[in-house]
């Protein structure tokens, strides 16, 4: 209708007219414009508020990893001080040798945690997300991104180094698998096949001992400092999903 109108203006040379339909339709697909753009903002920050909570409970869940292992942790500590102990003083107990070859089971042990990141990829992948999430979230965001990516690296950096020279690599160390015992989680185990006091006293066991264990508690210490970072970051997170 509008188009046979401006035809009717141009014929009867109603330029006046002519320039006020012209108007119109340019003020008419700025609105539409306008419009549409207004949408589409909104329907991107509802679901970047979708993808805030998908990420706050990836969180959650990375945490619950961290302090699962750390826990395990928590309930070896015993068998790790006693064990310890009893190499260093080179005294032999019963309780402290039954220590010490429970601890090489749990050497063995996988403890690094598998971090969940569907939600942070998608939200780091999408680039109408980074115009809406404020500058001080973008900082938090990119260094949780970053850590993450750097204790997977470093955790299995540490494996592979605990590895190569495992403490339970050593030929006086041997494994068992009595099948009416399930106190190592399947009925088996590791034992010292010399004397307690000749263990001690070989500084090749004592050298790949206190590397497997050394390797095995900076995972502990680096989850430690881990599970306060991504605290902080999900309350950086709680903040900005008030602000959206």
């Amino acid at each position: 209708m509008l188009l046979r109108r401006i035809t009717e203006h141009v014929k009867a040379q109603n330029w006046t007219a002519v320039a006020l339909d012209f108007v119109i339709v340019v003020v008419g697909v700025f609105i539409g414009i306008q419009v549409a753009n207004w949408n589409d903002a909104q329907s991107s920050k509802a679901e970047l508020r979708t993808s805030l909570i998908r990420l706050d409970k990836e969180v959650s869940q990375n945490i619950g990893l961290i302090e699962t292992v750390l826990a395990l942790y928590e309930e070896r500590s015993a068998d790790m001080k006693l064990g310890r102990e009893a190499l260093n003083l080179c005294e032999y107990s019963p309780e402290g040798q039954a220590a010490l070859e429970r601890l090489f089971h749990y050497l063995t042990e996988d403890v690094q945690p598998n971090f969940i990141t569907v939600a942070l990829a998608q939200i780091a992948g999408d680039g109408r997300y980074q115009e809406l999430l404020s500058a001080e979230f973008q900082e938090s965001f990119g260094s949780y991104a970053a850590r993450l990516n750097e204790e997977y690296e470093q955790l299995t950096s540490h494996y592979e180094n605990m590895w190569r020279h495992h403490v339970n690599f050593h030929p006086d160390i041997s494994a068992y698998f009595p099948s009416d015992d399930s106190s190592m989680g399947g009925g088996w185990g590791f034992e010292l096949d010399k004397p307690f006091d000749d263990i001690c006293a070989d500084a090749s066991f004592r050298n790949r001992f206190i590397n497997t264990l050394g390797f095995y508690t900076s995972i502990r210490d680096r989850l430690g400092r881990l599970k306060t970072e991504v605290e902080t970051f999900q309350k950086s997170l709680a903040e900005e999903l008030e602000r959206q």
